[in-house]
C-alpha cells in the first residue's frame, strides 16, 4: 500500500495548498482552470491533506491541546509559559491561535473547491470522484470541528473563495455542528473501508470522527451558551436535526463508535507497540524507536509525515518530539543524540499526571501492572558519550569518565552526599540516568555510578533540585513522539506520522457515550477491554493475574463516572493532542485549578473558566474584517 505524500504549491486566487505528485516539485503559475481537470481534482484533494501539516506536527498543535491542562505544565524553556499559566500573553495576538485558524480555513477553502468543482470534472471514474468528494467533506468536517471546539462561533463558508474579501461573520455554534454532522453522514457511504493510499480518509475514520462530534455535541448547550444565546446559538435553544436531542447524540455516538470497533481495526496486544518498535534489551522504560510500520492494526487515520529526501519541505516536518523531553545531555555518560531527542523542555507532566497510572502490583515495585506508563514515558537513559557520527553531539572524553567526588559537589550527582566515589567509566549502553518512579534512598544512590532522579511528591516541585528530585529541568520524558530517524541530532524535521485517530480512543468515546446515555455497566465494559490490554506483559508469568487485578474492586471504582473516564483518557491518550479538548467537552475545568499548580489562581496562576473555556479569536481576523469588533466580535473576556 502506498503512503499518501504530497508537496505544496500556492493558488493565488484561492489561497489553496495542493499536491503535484509523490516527489517534491515546485509548480509556478497555476490558474483555477486547472481544478476543472482530472489531474487538478486529484491535486486539490491531496493539497487538502497537505494543509494539515501546517498545524498538526507543529508546536502550535501541542500548545493548544496539551499545555495548561490538568496533566501538563511547563518546563524551564520556551517563551510560551503564559499558555500554561494563562497569563496576559495568552491573548488574541498570540501566534499559537493564529496558526490553527489560518491552517484550517485554508483547508476548508480547498475542500469547498473540491466539493463545488468535482461534479463537472470529466475523465474520472465515478466511484473515484465520489470518494474524492467524500474525502473533502471529511476534511472540511475535521477542520470545522477543531475550529468550533476552540473558538465557539466561527465563519462557516461552504463555497470556494477566489479572491480577497473583508466581509465575514461568526456563525452560531449549533449551525456549525449541523454542517459537520451533515458532511460526515454524506461522506461515510462513499468512503472506502480500506484506503488506496495510507493517509486517505476511510469509512472508519469518518465514523470515528462522527462519533466524537456527536459525543461533543451531546454536552451542548453549555451554561455560557444558554446565558447568551444571541451570541452563541441560532435561536433560544440549541438547534439539532429534526428529532435529535442530547440523549440521541449520546446514543448515536456510541453506535458509530461500535461500528468502528467491529472492524477492520484491532487493538494492538502491547500498548507500547502502538508507538514504538520492540525495545529489545533496552527495556520498555527506554527511548522509543520509530515503528517500521506506522499502519498497525490500531491506527484508524493519521496525518502523514516523512523524512524521505524529496518528499517533504524543510521546516515542515513533525517537530512534536522536542516538546516534552527532559534535560539529559548535560549528565555524565550522556550526549545529545537522535534517539533521546533535542529536548526543548517546553512541558512536563504534572504531579497528578505522574501519579495517574497504577504502575505496579504492590508497594515492592517488582511487578508492572499498568504498562501504559512505560509505553508513554522514558525513565532510563543509556550512556552514549562514546558514540560518534551525525546523530551524536561531540563531547570531551571526560564525559564518559563517570561521576567522581570532584564532579559531584554542591548537591552531589548522583549520590547527593559527600560519599560520591563511584567514578567508573561509562561504557556505551550502561545506565546513565534512571527515574525509578518511587523513592529509593541514599544507600542505593551510593551503590551505583549513574544519576537517580526520584519523584517530587508534593507541589510545588523545585525549580532546580539539589536533592535529585524531579524539577523543571528533569522529569519523565513523554516518548510517543520521539524520532531517531532524523539525519542529525539537532534536526527538527521529524518524520513521525501524527496518529490522530486510533482504536484505543474509539473505546473511550464509546464508554463516555454509554455513560452519557445512562448505561454505566456498558461504559465499564469498554474500559475493562482497554485496562486488560494495559496489563498485557508479553506473556510473562503474571499476565493472567494482572489482567484480573487491573479490573478488580481495588483498581476500578464501584461506579464509573465522568471523572474516572477522564482519568482513563489520561492514561491511554497522554500527549496525543486531546486533553484541552477533553476538558472543554466535559466542562471539567476544575481539574486545571485542582491539578495544575502553575495555572491555578490559588498559587499565582490565572486560569479563569469564564474566559478560558474558549480560545481567543486571532486579532488579525478582526482587524481585517470590515466593521471590526462590531461585525466580528471577540470572545468574551479577551
Amino acid at each position: 500500500m502506498k503512503t499518501l505524500q504530497f508537496s505544496l504549491w500556492g493558488l493565488a486566487l484561492a489561497g489553496l495548498t495542493a499536491c503535484v505528485d509523490l516527489n517534491e516539485q515546485l509548480v509556478g503559475t497555476v490558474t483555477t482552470t486547472y481544478f476543472t481537470t482530472a489531474a487538478g481534482l486529484e491535486a486539490a484533494v491531496n493539497g487538502d491533506y497537505a494543509q494539515l501539516r501546517d498545524f498538526f506536527g507543529r508546536e502550535e498543535s501541542f500548545a493548544v491541546t496539551e499545555f495548561g491542562t490538568d496533566l501538563t505544565t511547563h518546563g524551564d524553556q520556551g517563551g510560551y509559559q503564559f499558555e500554561n499559566t494563562y497569563a496576559a500573553g495568552l491573548n488574541p495576538s498570540a501566534p499559537h491561535y493564529q496558526f490553527p485558524w489560518t491552517s484550517f480555513y485554508r483547508g476548508i477553502n480547498t475542500s469547498n473547491a473540491v466539493v463545488e468543482r468535482a461534479p463537472a470534472v470529466s475523465g474520472v471514474d465515478p466511484l473515484v470522484k465520489a470518494s474524492r468528494i467524500a474525502e473533502a467533506k471529511f476534511l472540511r468536517a475535521l477542520s470545522y470541528f477543531w475550529l468550533v471546539q476552540m473558538y465557539g462561533p466561527v465563519p462557516l463558508p461552504l463555497t470556494e473563495s477566489q479572491g480577497a474579501s473583508n466581509v465575514a461573520h461568526r456563525s452560531p455554534v449549533d449551525s456549525v455542528y449541523l454542517q459537520i454532522v451533515q458532511d460526515l453522514r454524506e461522506a461515510i457511504p462513499d468512503l472506502p473501508t480500506t484506503a488506496s493510499q495510507v493517509g486517505r480518509a476511510t469509512k472508519g475514520a469518518a465514523q470515528h470522527l462522527l462519533a466524537k462530534v456527536l459525543l461533543t455535541r451531546a454536552y451542548h448547550p453549555f451554561a455560557y451558551e444558554t446565558a447568551n444565546t444571541d451570541f452563541y446559538l441560532s435561536g433560544p435553544t440549541f438547534l439539532r436535526e429534526a428529532g435529535a436531542t442530547s440523549a440521541t447524540d449520546f446514543a448515536a455516538a456510541r453506535a458509530e463508535a461500535d461500528s468502528v470497533i467491529a472492524g477492520p481495526y484491532a487493538l494492538m496486544p502491547s500498548y507500547a507497540d502502538i508507538f514504538c518498535a520492540p525495545m529489545g534489551a533496552r527495556g520498555p522504560g527506554s527511548y522509543c524507536n520509530v515503528p517500521t510500520n506506522e499502519t498497525n492494526s490500531e491506527v484508524i487515520w493519521s496525518v502523514q509525515f516523512t523524512t524521505t529526501p524529496g518528499s517533504f519541505t524543510t521546516d515542515r516536518g513533525n517537530a512534536l518530539f522536542v516538546q516534552m523531553l527532559s534535560f539529559y545531555d548535560d549528565r555524565q555518560g550522556m550526549t545529545r543524540d537522535c534517539n533521546n531527542g533535542r529536548g526543548f523542555r517546553r512541558a512536563r507532566p504534572t504531579l497528578v499526571a505522574r501519579q495517574l497510572w497504577q504502575r505496579w502490583t504492590d508497594s515492592t515495585f517488582s511487578t508492572v501492572l499498568d504498562t501504559r506508563y512505560d509505553g508513554t514515558f522514558q525513565s532510563v537513559w543509556h550512556a552514549n558519550s562514546s558514540n560518534t557520527g551525525a546523530c551524536f553531539q561531540s563531547q570531551g572524553a571526560s564525559r564518559a569518565a563517570g561521576y567522581t567526588i570532584g564532579t559531584c559537589g554542591s548537591g552531589g550527582l548522583p549520590t547527593f552526599g559527600t560519599n560520591c566515589t563511584n567514578g567508573q567509566a561509562f561504557l556505551p549502553g550502561d545506565t546513565a540516568i534512571f527515574q525509578p518512579g518511587h523513592l529509593v534512598g541514599q544507600v542505593l544512590r551510593q551503590a551505583v555510578k549513574y544519576a537517580i532522579y526520584e519523584p517530587c511528591d508534593t507541589e510545588p516541585c523545585p525549580n532546580q533540585t539539589t536533592v535529585g528530585q524531579y524539577d523543571i529541568f528533569r522529569y519523565p520524558t513523554m516518548k510517543k513522539w520521539q524520532d531517531e530517524a532524523r539525519p542529525d541530532f539537532n534536526n527538527l524535521d521529524g518524520g513521525r506520522d501524527v496518529l490522530l485517530m486510533r482504536l484505543g480512543e474509539t473505546y473511550l468515546i464509546a464508554a463516555e457515550a454509554a455513560l452519557g446515555a445512562g448505561d454505566e455497566p456498558g461504559a465499564r465494559a469498554y474500559l475493562v477491554t482497554l485496562r486488560q490490554r494495559a496489563a498485557n506483559c508479553g506473556g510473562c508469568p503474571a499476565e493472567a493475574a494482572n489482567r484480573a487485578m487491573i479490573v478488580d474492586a481495588t483498581h476500578m471504582p464501584a461506579t464509573i463516572d465522568l471523572e474516572y473516564i477522564l482519568d482513563e483518557r489520561g492514561r491511554e491518550l497522554y500527549g496525543e493532542l486531546t486533553r484541552w479538548l477533553d476538558l472543554a467537552r466535559t466542562s471539567l475545568w476544575h481539574r486545571i485549578v485542582d491539578d495544575n499548580w502553575q495555572a491555578s489562581p490559588l498559587h499565582g496562576g490565572f486560569f479563569n473558566e469564564a474566559k478560558h473555556h474558549l480560545r481567543p479569536i486571532p486579532q488579525n481576523q478582526i482587524d481585517l474584517t470590515a466593521g471590526g469588533t462590531r461585525a466580528f466580535p471577540q470572545n468574551p473576556g479577551y
